[in-house]
């Protein structure tokens, strides 16, 4: 093979390398992106889980006193008195129920919540290692594409050298 033909398939071997490399950089830059967008909506289902829980808490708080008001009323319209010890006790087994629901329903929007923040956390530090990775990939292909140029550059000189430079040249 000429000079001229060895010099040509080196650089496009180092442009391939090269390119290698850039694609290596993109895939993790992608991933990076890719998982911050992720965490940003898991993030996001956190916030609207700890509102819809404490939305629910208030419709419970909001239905207890409907039903406590409902309870007393009856208890006039039945000739009874609203202080009187039964009508007390079921008053206070209403808040005691209705205090419960609360708390469960607290309770599970936010265990939801911190579910969705460490996977949140989670996500962003994979996307941050594929980064990482993709970044360390493409800077030992661009060293190996480099030491191929250097090894080919050499290879051609000394097999140019080797046949004597007008033959290598082609005249």
């Amino acid at each position: 093979m000429s000079f001229v033909a060895d010099m040509i398939g080196v650089g496009v071997k180092h442009k391939a390398s090269q390119m290698q490399a850039k694609a290596a950089l993109e895939q993790g830059v992608s991933a990076l992106m890719g998982a911050n967008a992720e965490a940003a909506q898991l993030e996001t289902r956190a916030q609207q889980g700890v509102a819809v829980g404490t939305y629910n808490q208030n419709i419970i708080a909001n239905r207890a006193k409907e039903i406590m008001a409902a309870q007393r009323a009856r208890a006039a319209a039945g000739g009874g008195d609203t202080t009187d010890q039964t009508v007390t006790a079921i008053t206070d087994e209403t808040i005691k129920k209705a205090s419960m629901a609360q708390l469960l329903t607290g309770a599970e929007a936010e265990d939801r919540a911190r579910q969705d923040r460490f996977a949140a956390k989670v996500t962003r530090y994979q996307g941050s290692q594929a980064y990482k990775q993709g970044k360390m990939s493409s800077k030992a292909i661009k060293m190996a594409g480099w030491a191929d140029t250097i090894v080919g550059t050499s290879n051609a000189i000394k097999n140019a050298s080797d046949m004597g430079w007008d033959k290598a040249f082609g005249f």
